[in-house]
């Protein structure tokens, strides 16, 4: 039986996730022995490490954001590392989240919410906040957007003080509204939120605000309460674990795991159209209350007051896109929720959407995303091969 030693920050949900997609793992097909560190109640007040442990005695490490973890990267075993202060750990498997991607999903979100005023609030001397700002800031230009406001703080460490606050406050004053803040992550949105009240800017009606990692607790205890992004961290523990395993059993060469981001979880702090025609605001509303079931675009015409080839040609003006797509988008992103978060067969979720059959799903399905149902939800099983960033 091998001794696996895990050190993971539990104090953020998404820690909690990884743990629970690693212990899923460890349940099912690892025989290890695991240590865990003790909680600090019972460690020696001066000990301000994670030097606890005699490292000599353990075949394996499955870290995330330790307290210290040069002691860490100076042992000789095989270990899997997620950090948030150190991105790419040499000569050990690590886990990053994908960037790009979160920063590309929410210019997305926003543009589809109507927004023609973009900002980014992130941290400086991380490097995935710094990409999570370039997905975003790119998306925005590939769709003829070049200007996004960016925030970043003098100091890392200050970026919780009254005096962040009061200076976002005062940065986000200036910048013309309806504005949308994309912040790198939670704890960073909550702080956005905080610099609104200073400066008496009411969310979501004058400024909309993003996060990233979904953690429950803090997107609902903060008022409003904050629309996040989720992250696949739960399955990002388990391929951790899983490739850990590989590592220690059959000396695999060393990878990147991503973690790619999930949905965006909506709440009040985006809860607001930024178009200023009433007419596509109650159309976008038709659909949100509508989309599940097999709406044809007569039926949003009939919601406005509008011909419909008035109304299209307001959706291109001022969303870009067509009455049709914005159907199929909200569509297929619940179908896809539905494959992925549960094993419910694909006749119960045609049903539910009142398709003609499961032929008409499949073909729907496959017609926008170029994969079937099954080659959908098989590509993107929580149990299977660690996937590498290339």
């Amino acid at each position: 039986m091998k001794k696996i030693l895990i050190i993971i920050d539990t104090s953020r949900a998404s820690g909690r996730k990884f743990l629970t997609g690693a212990e899923r793992f460890i349940a099912a097909f690892a025989r290890w022995e695991v240590i865990v560190k003790p909680p600090g109640y019972l460690m020696k007040s001066h000990i301000q490490t994670d030097s606890w442990f005699n490292m000599d005695n353990i075949d394996g490490m499955l870290v995330r954001d330790a307290i210290n973890i040069d002691p860490i990267l100076g042992i000789n075993k095989p270990k899997v590392i997620n950090d948030t202060l150190i991105e790419y750990v040499p000569d050990a498997s690590t886990i990053v989240t994908n960037s790009h991607d979160i920063g590309r999903l929410a210019a997305d979100y926003f543009l589809d919410l109507g927004y023609k005023n973009f900002a980014y609030c992130g941290f400086t001397g991380l490097p995935w906040s710094q990409k999570r700002y370039e997905g975003f800031a790119q998306t925005l230009k590939s769709k003829g957007i070049d200007n996004c406001y960016n925030y970043v703080n003098d100091n890392a460490s200050q970026a919780h003080a009254d005096s962040d606050r009061l200076k976002m406050s005062q940065w986000l004053a200036k910048i013309p509204r309806p504005l949308c803040v994309f912040a790198c992550n939670d704890d960073r949105a909550v702080t956005v939120l905080e610099a609104c009240k200073i400066a008496k800017l009411n969310v979501p009606e004058e400024i909309a605000v993003l996060g990233v990692d979904n953690d429950e607790l803090m997107c609902n205890l903060s008022p409003p309460s904050l629309s996040s992004i989720e992250l696949d961290f739960e399955n990002a523990g388990f391929k951790a674990a899983q490739h850990l395993n590989d590592l220690i059993q059959v000396d695999v060469d060393t990878r990147i795991i991503a973690v790619p981001p999930l949905e965006i979880v909506s709440r009040q702090s985006t809860d607001v159209f930024a178009i200023e025609d009433e007419e596509v605001v109650d159309a976008l509303i038709y659909i949100r209350d509508s989309f599940q079931k097999p709406i044809q675009i007569t039926d949003v015409v009939k919601a406005t007051c509008l011909s419909r080839r008035e109304l299209e040609r307001r959706f291109k003006k001022y969303l870009n896109k067509t009455i049709k797509s914005e159907i199929e988008g909200l569509r297929i992103n619940l179908i896809k929720k539905r494959i992925l978060n549960s094993n419910e067969p694909f006749n119960h979720i045609a049903r539910d959407l009142e398709f003609t059959d499961m032929e008409h799903f499949s073909r729907y399905f496959k017609n926008i995303t170029g994969q079937s149902p099954t080659q959908f939800r098989l590509s993107h099983t929580k149990i299977g091969p660690t996937e590498a960033i290339q």
